[in-house]
């Protein structure tokens, strides 16, 4: 019984598909609040990450993409409310920041912090056993390097940690992680100060959580991504990205999931922000489309996003706020 319960917690954690008759039970794996979007300009671009320029919380995503950032350094804070219309309670904090060296070196750090709202586990004759509040938080520490001109490499080391309550002698489980990534990034020779930029992100790859008696694996990525930043002059910008992932493990849920988003910056301070992604619902990977805005003023940053889809979809009706300097 106690196995049992466990792993109806760590199963309900596949959030992007809400339980639907037409709809088999899948097992999404542990942690899976690490495939959730950290901050408010990602979120507000559909997600799309991988070949994103000028981005505080590169950690979270491509390290290599904080050697291309105009800005020396920045940090960001972002609180996102999850599955609002679901179960209230769920909420995602995360602190993602970079430092740059010089013209060549960057370093990377980050902090997410998942909270679940409590729960109460039933004994086989339905009788409160007692009342668990699970959590679940991860370090990101990385490095990135421009190796030739154009060309950079991030690596990111991460630390896991998931518990899901002490009840039935169960205890919190720790697994460790690591990211790669590469960009390249040219110039258009047709174009004044426009850029377009490739990159590749390999993400969560590490070690299994072990709950009691069960072992499940990390949402492994392997994602592609492009992006073309257009300044047509001291008014008016766009970036528009796009992103080609594959979920690698756990095996039940592999499966393709394109991201795409465009950010339009007026007058370099308001950013006016949309997306969408498509996902597999069979494979717990749902679609949405988001839309987002932002206000940057003298290093300050403030962005908002939000998130819409079907009704069946757990993660409907999410938004993130984030506040970040950069300089």
């Amino acid at each position: 019984m106690k196995k049992i319960v466990l792993s109806i917690l760590i199963l309900t954690f596949a959030w992007n598909v809400k339980a639907q008759d037409d709809l088999a039970p899948i097992n999404t794996g542990a942690v899976n609040f690490l495939t959730i979007t950290p901050d408010a300009r990602s979120a507000g671009m559909g997600g799309a990450s991988v070949a994103l320029p000028g981005n505080n919380n590169a950690v979270f995503y491509n390290g290599a993409t904080s050697v291309i950032s105009p800005e020396n350094g920045g940090v960001t804070y972002t609180f996102a409310p999850i599955m609002r219309d679901y179960d209230s309670g769920h909420s995602l904090n995360s602190l993602g920041g970079f430092y740059k060296i010089n013209q060549r070196n960057v370093i990377l750090g980050g902090f997410r912090y998942y909270n679940y709202p409590s729960l109460d586990v039933f004994n086989s004759n339905n009788e409160k056993y007692e009342s668990i509040s699970p959590k679940e938080w991860v370090i990101d520490l990385g490095y990135a390097r421009e190796i030739i001109p154009n060309l950079a490499v991030s690596a990111t080391a991460k630390l896991i940690h998931s518990d899901m309550g002490s009840f039935g002698g169960a205890k919190s489980a720790n697994a460790f992680a690591v990211d790669f990534g590469a960009i390249y990034r040219r110039s258009f020779k047709l174009l004044n100060d426009a850029s377009w930029t490739a990159g590749v992100q390999f993400s969560n790859l590490g070690s299994k959580v072990k709950y009691l008696n069960t072992k499940e694996s990390l949402p492994a990525f392997v994602k592609a991504g492009g992006s073309v930043d257009l300044s047509f002059n001291q008014i008016h910008r766009l970036i528009v990205a796009a992103d080609l992932g594959y979920r690698m493990f756990p095996s039940d849920v592999r499966s393709l999931g394109v991201s795409a988003g465009a950010e339009y910056t007026l007058v370099k301070h308001f950013k006016f922000r949309g997306g969408y992604h498509y996902g597999d619902k069979k494979k717990g990977d749902a679609s949405y489309a988001t839309a987002g805005l932002g206000v940057h003023y003298l290093g300050g940053q403030v962005d908002f996003s939000w998130l819409f889809a079907e009704k069946n979809i757990p993660m409907r009706n999410s938004y993130w706020l984030s506040f970040g300097y950069a300089f």
